[in-house]
């Protein structure tokens, strides 16, 4: 259900100052594209950025959407669509659009960053969310479905913590589809289904969990991240060819060894595929317990954005990836509300729903928080992949 039109040139009215909903990736794409067109931002939305400028432009808090109701918003997040729309209904803004048409347009891309690149060149994960909005239903956006703790490599500085597993597992796939279906039935909706590790490509079961979901109407789209080291079997490159399954091929150089083999068979299989090309990654930290501050724990949650990075892991729904495998191996014990458990059967629908939705809107910080550097614009960057020494 499509909740908003596109803008363009033809939305601008005389007096109507131009408001970017979002200073993350989508939001710097919004002023390309308004650039493009030879319109200027005069302000954007983002909490963890007001008081500052974002490409030249003024960053206000959306505690002060209100007074600004009477102007033109563009909502540009992937993650926060609903949010976004939600808080401009609230104040009665009259004048709400999406950025889809933007993304659409061409221009000289030399400025953009290679994630600014991967989300232009991806915009169907974009279109997906702004085609399936229904404030009437319990949409998910997306969901990172771990199957395996083994990985073809050992990132010194993984975020998702791959490299401390010391006997790492392939989650069964029986248990994978026995509890993943649970919260499944207990949606309406899942925007996108994100299969991982590890490596994706070494889960021996990943033509089964692929059959078992490419043809339910509930998920929307199936990406799988690789790091570009394997060579997928026949009866998976089978299952990739389907139109609701994308391939997201990781290239971190040198140790990225198949990276063009990989493209070359998803190109000769029909596999809907991108590769992004990564230099360099956010330095979260490693897994130890910092002495911060409430605010700071607060500060850390609200910037960051993996804070909704929802992953899925041996039968529990975690808000981060860090949440889920920090606690899984020994670093730190999630507090009960920090995961939905579907590990047991469902006995009321509408509880787990709620117990869903509320943990959606999850604002606090969590425990992990503690055990991290966060991952924002603040946030170094440190070489990408670099690789454990034996």
């Amino acid at each position: 259900m499509r909740l908003t039109e596109s803008f363009n040139r033809n939305c601008l009215q005389e007096k109507k100052r131009i408001i970017v909903y979002g200073a993350g990736r989508y939001g710097e794409l919004a002023f390309h594209g308004l650039k493009a067109l030879g319109i200027t931002v005069d302000f954007f939305v983002d909490r963890s950025l007001c008081g500052k400028k974002f490409l030249g432009a003024e960053v206000i808090s959306p505690d002060n959407l209100g007074d600004y109701a009477h102007d033109i918003f563009l909502i540009a997040s992937l993650n926060y669509f609903q949010d976004m729309y939600l808080n401009l209904k609230s104040i009665d803004a009259e004048y709400v659009y999406d950025i889809l048409d933007l993304l659409k347009l061409d221009y000289d891309e030399s400025a953009l960053s290679e994630y600014l690149l991967d989300e232009k060149h991806n915009i169907s994960k974009y279109e997906n969310v702004i085609n399936n909005m229904d404030l009437d239903k319990l949409i998910v956006n997306h969901v990172e479905l771990v199957l395996t703790e083994k990985c073809s490599l050992r990132c010194k500085d993984c975020a998702n913590l791959m490299q401390y597993y010391q006997a790492p597992e392939h989650i069964p796939c029986a248990e994978i589809i026995e509890t993943f279906d649970r919260f499944l039935d207990a949606i309406d909706c899942l925007l996108d289904l994100r299969l991982l590790g590890g490596e994706p490509f070494l889960y021996k079961d990943l033509d089964k969990i692929l059959e078992r979901y490419k043809d339910d109407d509930r998920i929307k789209r199936i990406t799988i991240y690789t790091n570009s080291t394997i060579i997928p079997s026949d009866a998976v490159l089978k299952s990739l060819s389907h139109k609701k399954v994308f391939v997201h091929q990781s290239n971190y150089g040198a140790v990225s060894r198949k990276v063009n083999e990989l493209d070359s068979l998803f190109t000769m299989n029909n596999v809907q595929h991108y590769i992004h090309v990564y230099e360099k990654w956010l330095d979260v930290g490693i897994p130890e317990r910092h002495n911060y501050t409430e605010d700071a724990l607060k500060k850390i949650f609200t910037d960051c954005i993996m804070a909704k990075c929802f992953s899925f892991y041996r039968g529990r729904l975690y808000l981060c990836p860090r949440a889920a495998h920090g606690g899984g191996l020994g670093f730190f014990k999630n507090k009960d509300n920090e995961f939905v458990d579907f590990n047991e059967c469902v006995r009321n629908r509408d509880e787990k729903r709620s117990e869903i939705s509320a943990f959606m809107q999850k604002s606090d910080y969590i425990e992990a928080c503690r055990y991290c550097n966060g991952s924002s614009s603040r946030t170094r960057e440190i070489d990408a992949a670099v690789q454990m020494r034996n």
